[in-house]
């Protein structure tokens, strides 16, 4: 018969191999994934955006393309909200869905767009979006919101590394605020349900990690998908 002291080794083993004692998934998601952040940091859009030095065609291609990714996240919110027959993550969906529906029309005003199929995207987006899209139509729909997280938490991160309060973005200021604002923690109510649902049994962490980890590297070839910046200082001398 196994003593009480290896009893504990073995449980405490059981813990450790698959993250902290006592650690939320979510959190263990974005430990694991912390070299995506600084290559998200060291993009060429975000540290375009930082100099004040990104050309502003780049700017205008990744942000319709982002109106479209919008567009998508959106798509792949009701796909998924459609295949669950859990009550509350249903209803969970839904509420997503109608914000993100104001989004994307927002969005698509400001760039002047009225059919998301008439705009192609460069592959790093496509990508993305295929990625969502089938997580939203093959798994459970706990997956879909795992992979919604990166793009909810690492913007905010970005902009408390770059200091978005600062004001010192030029032309990128208004982007920088709505978009990089670190004080916003609209991810913590999608990180609740994956929490809930690991602790439930129904989603698993190595598979959780396997869709996080995917849109993660979405983001960072999104955000490298713009060309290099233009010289440093040409926008002074105009």
């Amino acid at each position: 018969m196994m003593n009480y002291s290896a009893a504990i080794l073995v449980v405490l083993f059981a813990f450790l191999e698959n993250g902290v004692v006592g650690e939320e998934l979510s959190d263990y998601l974005w430990k694991q994934t912390a070299k995506y952040h600084q290559e998200a940091l060291v993009s060429n859009y975000i540290q375009g955006i930082r100099a004040v030095s990104l050309d502003p065609t780049e700017f205008g291609a990744y942000n319709v393309q982002d109106a479209v990714y919008v567009y998508w996240f959106k798509e792949s919110i009701d796909i998924a909200a459609v295949r669950t027959t859990d009550t509350a993550l249903k209803q969970f969906l839904q509420n997503k869905s109608k914000s993100h529906d104001v989004e994307y029309k927002k969005a698509f005003k400001a760039w002047h767009i009225n059919d998301p199929n008439g705009i192609h995207l460069g592959s790093a987006c496509q990508n993305y979006v295929n990625h969502l899209v089938d997580v939203a139509m093959t798994m459970d729909g706990n997956y879909l919101v795992t992979a919604l997280i990166p793009c909810a938490r690492l913007w905010p991160w970005l902009g408390q590394q770059i200091g978005a309060d600062s004001g010192k973005f030029g032309i990128y200021n208004k982007w920088v605020q709505e978009n990089l604002n670190p004080s916003y923690t609209g991810y913590t109510t999608y990180e609740q349900v994956i929490n809930e649902a690991f602790a439930n049994g129904t989603i698993t962490k190595e598979k959780a990690l396997q869709v996080y980890g995917e849109s993660m590297m979405g983001e960072v070839a999104f955000f490298n998908s713009v060309s290099k910046t233009i010289r440093q200082g040409l926008h002074e001398e105009l």
